[in-house]
């Protein structure tokens, strides 16, 4: 009788400890899935902002004539993966014999290091004086200008006008130039700058601190100016 009554015991309450362990075990399990999905939402969080800012980038500058501010420009650029979009956007105000009212709008595409996409557009006074767009196709470069089409002679540009406002030309000889549809050369100042001379004798020439461009002297023929980051 007795063993009988032990045995009874030991299975009643047997029964009450595995269910009272297996409660337990459960709400650790459940305690460290909370702790590990809090943990990754933190981690989450966190690290979009900071993809964001390695992605994405805005510049401002201010554009100064004789020592008066004139105008402003601003930089963006995207990266989408293997894709870097560029994106230049300024107007200027200012009076030469008359008042100039002059807005322009520049883009490029790259894709691995290769310009697949180009655009210009300027107005003056409301007038349309640029609007063209350069586009790779079947392994060449077709420009679009006025409503005609032309082909170009060359298959690869790594470099145009736009990039220089995003990278220092180190070890660049060469740049496209979009606006007059060839390569010209880059020349080293006794200053530090990169000079670029243009078909028409114009001339800009890109200071760099490091690897930011700070500044740009314009040298037209009829005018000089200054493009200035803003810090």
């Amino acid at each position: 009788m007795i063993p009988l009554l032990i045995y009874i015991f030991l299975k009643k309450y047997g029964k009450q400890n595995l269910l009272e362990n297996h409660l337990r075990t459960q709400k650790l399990l459940r305690s460290f899935f909370y702790v590990f999905l809090v943990s990754l939402l933190v981690m989450v969080i966190l690290l979009i902002p900071a993809s964001s800012r390695s992605q994405n980038l805005q510049r401002n500058y201010k554009i100064t004539k004789g020592g008066d501010e004139i105008g402003w420009l601003r930089l963006e650029k995207k990266m989408e993966g293997n894709i870097s979009s560029l994106l230049m956007v300024s107007e200027i105000k200012t009076r030469m014999i008359f008042r100039i009212n002059v807005s322009a709008k520049e883009s490029s595409v790259f894709e691995n290091g290769q310009m697949i996409y180009s655009s210009q557009f300027r107005k003056t006074n409301g007038d349309t004086k640029v609007d063209k767009e350069t586009r790779l196709a079947d392994d060449k470069y077709e420009v679009s200008e006025n409503g005609e089409k032309q082909d170009l002679d060359f298959h690869f540009i790594g470099v145009n006008l736009l990039s220089l406002y995003f990278q220092e030309p180190v070890d660049i000889s060469f740049v496209y130039c979009d606006n007059h549809q060839c390569f010209v050369k880059i020349g080293k100042t006794d200053d530090g700058g990169y000079k670029v001379k243009f078909p028409d004798g114009n001339s800009n020439i890109f200071y760099y601190s490091g690897g930011i461009c700070t500044k740009i002297c314009v040298n037209h023929t009829f005018y000089s100016a200054e493009i200035i980051l803003n810090p």
